[in-house]
């Protein structure tokens, strides 16, 4: 069962981590449609919270991972657990050269919104003298 659960750990650290982090960057180099700014609010924060889960967990399962497999006494698990920080640099390394690779800031950025301008309906005179922008 222990091996269960410490594969479990290193292959969500495997797979999950990078398929968070490319769901993440396909999403935010993507033109969604976002009829209102409301929409491409919510299709900004979920992209944010994919980049910064995949980021978190980076970090954090290898942790638990190296803690479990030392607290079950399992030296296999252990070595691929002390091994797994190799890649966790790497995969920070990757996100910073995309990051440094983007007109924007990963996190925290909201796409543009397909809303129309508002229409002027009507005209407030300036005072002055001068009569509306226009006509």
């Amino acid at each position: 069962m222990k091996r269960l659960g410490l594969g479990g750990v290193f292959f969500a650290w495997l797979y999950g981590v990078p398929f968070l982090l490319m769901v993440g960057l396909i999403r935010r180099v993507s033109a969604p449609y976002t009829p209102t700014y409301a929409e491409a609010k919510a299709f900004g924060a979920t992209t944010d919270a994919l980049l910064t889960t995949g980021l978190v967990l980076n970090a954090v399962l290898p942790v638990i991972g190296l803690l479990l497999a030392g607290l079950a006494g399992d030296e296999r698990w252990r070595r691929h657990f002390a091994g797994a920080f190799g890649g966790v640099a790497l995969i920070y390394v990757a996100v910073a050269l995309v990051s440094g690779m983007a007109t924007s800031a990963l996190i925290g950025h909201v796409p543009a919104d397909q809303e129309p301008a508002p229409q002027i309906t009507q005209c407030i005179p300036i005072s002055g003298g001068r009569g509306c922008p226009g006509g």
